[in-house]
């Protein structure tokens, strides 16, 4: 059943529709597709709890699961872990055996979805308003990923909220569905923002378009919108059903393709759960299974000691994995959590460049090419960089903070070339002596050998032509041009009185010393490719050694700094007085980098998981710095005052968090009363500032972890006030039996069972 202001506002989205010359009805589909997979997800869930509740030692639970077994979604048999990638290891040895498989080998790869064909970034945001869809089309971005999942317009609705505006997941489809049938491809729409009316048409053809892969909600959301059976509906079901249903025919006439980016799968058990859900649909529609092609986000540090199953069980149709560095951190800091040995570092001190962040992408890489390759030629699939969330401000800023943009261009510019770097690998024909060669070396055929050139695609979060143009750069050059692009002429820009090297200049000192410290170049400034001799990779066992295990996923060395710890409850804080105003994917300008860094769920949860764990161990702080206040400065009010000095080996105690809690607080009403003082109209409702606060002391101080921390936010959200408490003591307070008795005695508001159920991932069917 789906909801009657959805049905009314959307009706073309739902009902009968002839696919591919099908009769088929989507909600009926729907309704088919959840009955199958909804204890099965309920299943998956139950597992993430207890995996989380487990109290074994990380590098127990954590460990590569050799023994154990995964359903094979093609033959139905089951196979061992270690079998898995033996077959892996055969297919890179170009050994013909059973277990030896690859990516892709059943329906071919169009061109136009290609990840080695289409080098450059791939654009992801909401589809709703139409404007923003329109900027995506209208990308030098090659790829793009209208997202129903972090960055969507919210499916909620806030309390408070006008009626008449339409739930953004629905709205966004709407538009999807219209565009592709080509029904804006010559009408302007026309919108009045600021208080000026602007216009905004897709400017390329349909051929030159982007290619889109639609990026549904992982498998613990559920649509209240759409219920099976009196029960929520899973959100991956029905945006999957929904798009591939509504779209499937007007993509194909314009020769492209039903496609999508699965988010946030742990086990090859989820992994499976996807390819039915999509083998089932293919069937229903009539194509082959493998015909709707994936990209996966390989963001979990659960998965990555099961990827290659994972990968294994999405043969079929997998494209590539990418590196989705922001959630990937956050599952990290979760998975050590609970041990007190285990705290991370400042999480703004880990980057791409950190060494386990290195391990981590060089892993992605190194499994993609084992599984993408055939005879020798790498084209099954690609590994795909992360995003680089530092933002340009708009000319308009009323600070003046444009000035900064020079940073945010060099930083994409550096991220991207990074990640081009990490993807060369280098595969000799027998074994090398002394010193790896140079890229120059292996271009000019001195070793012998493959060389394979990976990290090709990368993510981006803004269409604007120059910071899109900045990381096409270093993933559309010809290898062979990578050198120069190190070695041009250097050039600076002033910024503040410090030069910042500009987006065509050669690398800074400091630059070339990074790259260098992580093995990408030579002391001579040379490229180095990885080298990988297949000696070194014809087991199981020494693909996936202890040492890899430890390189990708061993707490890096670093300080906990009170500096930072204020720091990530600003990004919290201000982040979830986003969401509380229905606001997913939010530039937050960030007082340290001097730049807008943009923050999604992702990003909340890092913050949010670390300072849990803080609070939970009461962690030392392990060097000395100050507490800071509050200050107004030529970028605005802002954080960087000194007032008390913290030393070195004190305690994250209660009384510690009060104070960085009330700091924030201070600034929150420094901060509204400079925006009053410069008669800046608010955009969001300033009531949820106090709102957070308390949100975010209950769940800081909470005893109990919750693995998605931002779906309290989302409870809060669309309560009425009177109600939020009593949510709040059944999410982090109560067992679930007990929020049953009060919900039953009155004693806690109706939905208190739905919001534990929810917010624990208590799924329907469990």
């Amino acid at each position: 059943m789906v909801r009657q202001d959805i049905l009314q506002k959307f009706p073309d989205l739902f009902g009968e529709k002839q696919v591919n010359g099908r009769a088929l009805d989507v909600e009926e589909t729907i309704a088919a597709l959840t009955r199958e997979l909804r204890p099965a997800i309920a299943a998956a869930l139950t597992a993430r709890r207890e995996l989380l509740a487990s109290p074994a030692p990380v590098r127990e639970k954590y460990a590569w699961p050799w023994e154990a077994s995964f359903e094979d979604p093609v033959s139905g048999k089951p196979f061992t872990f270690r079998q898995i990638v033996q077959g892996l290891v055969d297919n890179f040895l170009g050994k013909d055996t059973p277990l030896r498989w690859r990516l892709n080998d059943e329906v071919p790869i169009p061109a136009h979805v290609h990840p080695s064909r289409n080098p450059g970034l791939e654009l992801t945001g909401p589809w709703s308003p139409l404007d923003m869809a329109f900027n995506a089309l209208n990308s030098p971005a090659p790829m793009n990923m209208p997202d129903f999942e972090d960055a969507a317009p919210p499916h909620f609705r806030p309390d408070g909220t006008p009626a008449t505006e339409p739930v953004g997941i629905f709205a966004a489809l709407q538009n999807a569905k219209e565009i592709h049938e080509g029904r804006w491809n010559d009408r302007p729409y026309e919108v009045t923002k600021k208080g000026k009316k602007r216009a905004y048409r897709i400017a390329p053809p349909q051929a030159k378009w982007p290619t889109r892969l639609a990026r549904p909600p992982s498998l613990h959301i559920q649509y209240e919108h759409v219920t099976v059976d009196g029960a929520p509906a899973p959100g991956l079901v029905v945006v999957t059903t929904l798009w591939a249903l509504d779209n499937f025919d007007a993509l194909r006439r314009a020769g492209s393709g039903v496609y999508f980016y699965i988010p946030k799968l742990q086990t090859p058990q989820e992994a499976l759960l996807v390819e039915r859900l999509l083998s089932r649909l293919e069937g229903l529609i009539g194509v082959p299974a493998g015909t709707i092609k994936v990209k996966m986000l390989y963001e979990e540090g659960n998965a990555g000691r099961q990827l290659p199953a994972i990968v294994w069980t999405l043969r079929r149709r997998l494209l590539g994995t990418n590196v989705g560095r922001w959630d990937y951190l956050g599952s990290l800091i979760e998975m050590w959590r609970d041990d007190p040995r285990g705290v991370f570092p400042d999480p703004q001190s880990i980057g791409m460049a950190t060494p386990n962040m290195i391990a981590y992408q060089r892993y992605n890489a190194l499994l993609m090419l084992m599984a993408g390759l055939k005879d020798g030629d790498f084209s099954h699939a690609a590994p795909i960089g992360g995003m680089a969330a530092v933002m340009i401000y708009q000319a308009g800023d009323p600070y003046g903070r444009s000035r900064y943009n020079p940073l945010a261009l060099r930083a994409m510019v550096i991220d991207k070339l990074r990640e081009r770097l990490l993807g060369l690998m280098f595969v000799p024909d027998a074994p090398l002596g002394g010193a790896a060669p140079t890229l120059a070396d292996v271009l000019a055929g001195k070793v012998k050998g493959r060389l394979y050139d990976a990290y090709r695609q990368s993510w981006v979060a803004s269409p604007e032509p120059d910071y899109v143009a900045a990381g096409n750069a270093p993933l559309q050059a010809d290898v062979g041009a990578l050198q120069g692009i190190l070695d041009a002429p250097r050039a600076t820009v002033d910024v503040k009185g410090k030069p910042v090297p500009t987006v065509a200049s050669g690398l800074s000192d400091a630059e070339r010393t990074l790259l260098q410290s992580r093995g990408l170049l030579d002391g001579q400034g040379r490229i180095t490719p990885l080298v990988l001799e297949r000696g070194t990779l014809d087991t199981p066992e020494k693909l996936l050694s202890g040492e890899r295990w430890e390189a990708i996923y061993a707490v890096p060395k670093g300080d906990v700094t009170i500096e930072h710890v204020q720091h990530a409850f600003y990004m919290a804080a201000n982040y979830g007085f986003q969401i509380l105003n229905g606001n997913f994917a939010a530039a937050i300008d960030d007082y340290e980098l001097k730049l807008r860094f943009m923050n999604d769920l992702a990003t909340y949860r890092i913050n949010v998981s670390w300072l849990w764990a803080l609070c939970h161990h009461q962690a030392a702080i392990t060097k000395d710095g100050h507490l800071q206040k509050h200050v107004l400065t030529e970028d605005g009010m802002v954080i960087g005052a000194d007032a008390e000095p913290v030393k070195a080996g004190a305690r994250f105690t209660r009384e510690l968090f009060e104070k960085v809690w009330a700091y924030h607080d201070g600034w929150t009403k420094a901060f509204f009363a400079e925006q009053d003082r410069r008669g800046e109209p608010a955009r969001f409702d300033r009531a949820k500032a106090d709102v957070i606060m308390e949100l975010l002391r209950k769940q800081l101080l909470s005893p109990r972890y919750i693995q998605h921390s931002a779906r309290i936010l989302f409870v809060v959200a669309e309560a009425k006030p009177q109600d939020r408490k009593g949510l709040l003591e059944a999410v982090f307070d109560l067992d679930r039996a007990e929020v049953a008795k009060r919900v039953k005695a009155g004693q806690l508001p109706a939905g208190a069972l739905a919001a534990h159920d929810y917010v624990n991932d208590v799924f329907a069917g469990a």
